[in-house]
């Protein structure tokens, strides 16, 4: 009878602990935990960190939502392409609050430096099957860059999206292919966190591996992993967060 007694009271203890860590504060707490260990220390990104700036993170990312209608809990990433901030966000969304996971530093487009350089466009977009991303092949070009990361690095492609230029003293309308990936490690990634690219979104490795292991965007990947293109792209060791995200968010906080 005492040998049953334990046994139950064990079986309890397991389920219990099994339906806490189900839970989305729990998971939340944990990804918070993995960006730490991951990706690295949040205070070192101090650049305009402050409450009334993530505030404004906030309703932007609650307005782009309610203007499509999207109300599911999931996970998101925030680009602001101001030059003087150049940060990204990974972040939840629980249909009224916006959590902070972690913060990091970019490089969008900088349209001063060359012809084939364009500003980074704003808005919100889709990580869908209809622009599929692929790896990274770490591939050096003539200068020694390995312009998508190292070798197997995720590239997130968000299809062709207009964007501007002055050219001539005028703006014009130009359309380019955007896409979010890490950069070389030697000469890319020191220079995170200043304008830098032809109009993609350069992350750090350490980013680019934490959204691509735990499938912060892969909402839709996921919900058609049973084909297999999808299976080649979806990493075999990844760890699935519950409330998958489809969607990246750019914005200025210069026009704010």
């Amino acid at each position: 009878m005492r040998g049953k007694i334990l046994f139950v009271v064990l079986m309890t203890f397991v389920v219990f602990i099994d339906v806490a860590l189900g839970d989305k504060e729990d998971e939340i707490s944990l990804m918070k935990e993995r960006f730490f260990e991951m990706v690295g220390n949040k205070s070192k990104v101090e650049l305009m960190t402050d409450e009334q700036y993530r505030e404004k993170v906030a309703e932007e990312v609650i307005q782009r939502f309610k203007e499509l209608n999207i109300l599911e809990d999931q996970y998101l990433v925030f680009v602001d392409h101001n030059p003087k901030k150049q940060l990204i966000f990974v972040l939840f969304f629980d249909g009224q609050r916006v959590i902070e996971i972690g913060r990091d530093r970019v490089s969008t487009g900088n349209p001063r430096k060359g012809k084939d350089y364009f500003l980074t466009p704003t808005g919100i977009f889709k990580n869908s099957l209809e622009n599929f991303g692929y790896r990274a092949l770490g591939t050096k070009n003539e200068k020694g860059w390995r312009g998508l990361g190292k070798k197997g690095s995720r590239v997130w492609d968000f299809g062709w999206q207009k964007t501007e230029k002055v050219v001539k003293g005028k703006k014009q309308q130009f359309v380019i292919r955007l896409l979010m990936h890490a950069t070389d490690p030697n000469f890319g990634e020191p220079r995170l966190g200043n304008v830098d690219s032809k109009g993609c979104i350069r992350i750090s490795g350490k980013l680019n591996e934490f959204l691509d292991r735990f499938g912060i965007l892969d909402g839709d990947y996921e919900e058609n992993n049973h084909k297999k293109s999808t299976q080649w792209l979806l990493r075999k060791d990844r760890e699935s967060v519950k409330y998958l995200g489809k969607y990246l968010i750019i914005s200025d906080s210069a026009q704010w």
